[in-house]
């Protein structure tokens, strides 16, 4: 089970990937004609497939600098997060089994080693255990992406419409990525 959990939790974050690069052609070359909707609807329907982007015919833009550490940069942060999967009021999970989901993504390479994701698995782990009453989940975010993109994007952190396009849509897709990973591995738990 904890590979098949891991397994999720890294193809969601290769699938954020992958969108990124999607979102960035688009604005390069289409800002105007494509309905970002679309990209959003299709991408969101199964973020366990990176590749769910590819049958709509446009190619994406992979060229753009330090890209690649991206995404086990999406991954880490996905990863960190897995001690609220306790708060599922239907499921049980124990912390043995949130550890060892943990660790098999930090296997797989989920890492951050320049510290941009503010959060912890640590912190995380204590928060999680506070009753839900005293303190909620707090929302997933992108600043650490932004962090990410004006220290290390290169072209991405020029101000252009282009990449402002690309920073508004990851404002609304990393939440609805996490939630809808959240339900994926809910379902995996159940």
């Amino acid at each position: 089970m904890i590979q098949t959990l891991s397994e999720a939790v890294e193809n969601a974050a290769f699938s954020l990937h992958s969108m990124i690069g999607y979102i960035y052609s688009v604005g390069e070359n289409d800002f105007y004609n494509i309905n970002i909707k679309d990209l959003f609807k299709i991408s969101l329907e199964d973020i366990g497939n990176p590749d769910s982007l590819s049958k709509i015919g446009i190619s994406t833009k992979t060229d753009i600098a330090n890209f690649t550490q991206l995404s086990d940069l999406m991954f880490y942060a996905f990863a960190v997060r897995t001690p609220y999967l306790r708060r599922i009021s239907e499921i049980k999970v124990s912390d043995r089994l949130i550890v060892s989901l943990y660790e098999s993504c930090a296997e797989k390479g989920a890492v951050d080693p320049d510290n941009f994701v503010r959060e912890s698995f640590k912190a995380n782990m204590k928060a999680a255990k506070i009753s839900e009453t005293k303190r909620s989940e707090p929302p997933f975010n992108g600043e650490w992406f932004r962090r990410w993109v004006y220290s290390y994007g290169g072209e991405l952190a020029e101000i252009t419409n282009r990449n402002m396009f690309l920073l508004g849509c990851m404002d609304a897709l990393f939440p609805l990525y996490y939630a809808k990973l959240t339900d994926t591995l809910t379902g995996i738990l159940r």
